[in-house]
């Protein structure tokens, strides 16, 4: 089965669009069709930026929600224990925790939209990928 860390901004693109890419890669993943791997950190960050306020209104997401949403992430993901470090990687070291994550779990790829990420194209063997390009490649695999 296929693994991947998802980026916090797929993770919050597929809970509040029901739309595109992102959304796939969730629904897929709730078919258990691959396996998502995440962070604490990951997971913090999603639960942050999900209860914005400016976020949570404009999504029509109640604190209920949210919280749903995280606890199926902790019980359905992978969640590693997020204590690897890294060299400095990414163009942005803020990112750099994502591609520990992918490390730290063994994951096949990396999903993100974030072009300090897709830059790199591959952190220590793992492919970083688009959610396009992730989407399609479950879609073959089925």
């Amino acid at each position: 089965m296929l693994s991947a860390v998802p980026d916090v901004n797929v993770l919050i693109s597929g809970t509040i669009s029901s739309r595109g890419a992102p959304f796939q890669i969730l629904e897929a993943w709730r078919r258990r069709e691959w396996r998502l791997i995440i962070s604490p950190g990951i997971l913090d960050d999603t639960q942050r930026v999900l209860g914005l306020p400016r976020v949570a209104k404009t999504y029509g997401l109640a604190r209920q929600d949210i919280e749903d949403l995280i606890r199926l992430l902790r019980l359905g993901a992978t969640v590693e224990p997020g204590r690897l470090t890294i060299p400095r990687t990414a163009r942005d070291p803020d990112d750099d925790h994502i591609l520990a994550c992918a490390r730290e779990g063994g994951a096949d790829y990396v999903v993100t939209g974030d072009h300090d990420l897709l830059a790199l194209e591959r952190f220590q063997g793992i492919p970083i990928l688009t959610p396009t390009r992730f989407a399609a490649l479950l879609a073959a695999s089925r």
